[in-house]
């Protein structure tokens, strides 16, 4: 009798040990699962960390670039007006922001060379017949206000118009037109294209 309570206490013995060592085994496999999940999440997040140090080192370099080019548009251009007694041209170095149409107008009205109420429309560069051309087209006070200049007036403002915007293109010629129309002021009709005033 005690042979049999000594066998199953043994038995008893043994199964709560081998369950143990195999809770205990399975709990080292459990804990060693969720180190290597940590670690992976951990490299995961210096990963993403370091893309965004990249990103954020792209983006400022990119800002960098962007202000170094707005930089670099400003341009020196030669804006023409007619001297004080209106006998030649004249020509005066002026900074304008970037190379536009609008800018160049705006440089022209600064001199007084125009009214500030006349606007670009359209400025188009092109190659006429081989030569390098422009068509600009402004808004109908660019007609009126040429309109009411005298014979001279209307030669140097035209003048002062055509050899400004030559030269800021670097073009040869230029065609002026008012809202798509040939300018026509009662003095003149400038239906082609124009070569530089002397």
């Amino acid at each position: 009798m005690k042979r049999k309570v000594f066998a199953i206490l043994l038995v008893v013995m043994l199964v709560s040990v081998s369950a143990c060592s195999n809770s205990t085994s399975t709990d080292s496999s459990q804990t060693a699962n969720q180190k290597t999940e940590q670690q992976e999440d951990k490299n995961n997040a210096d990963q993403k960390d370091e893309n965004k140090e990249e990103q954020s080192g792209e983006n400022s370099d990119e800002k960098s670039q962007n202000t170094v080019s707005n930089e670099d548009k400003s341009v020196e251009i030669k804006v023409y007006m007619s001297n004080d007694d209106a006998t030649a041209f004249v020509s005066e170095s002026v900074e304008i922001a970037e190379l536009t149409p609008e800018n160049i107008v705006n440089a022209l009205i600064e001199k007084s060379v125009l009214s500030s109420d006349v606007q670009v429309l359209k400025c188009d560069k092109q190659t006429v017949e081989g030569v390098e051309s422009l068509e600009v087209d402004f808004n109908g006070a660019f007609g009126v206000y040429v309109s009411s200049k005298g014979t001279t007036g209307e030669y140097y403002t035209i003048g002062s118009i055509v050899n400004t915007f030559l030269d800021a293109y670097g073009c040869e010629k230029i065609k002026i037109t008012v809202e798509g129309n040939t300018l026509e002021t009662g003095h003149n009709d400038y239906p082609g294209y124009m070569d530089r005033f002397e």
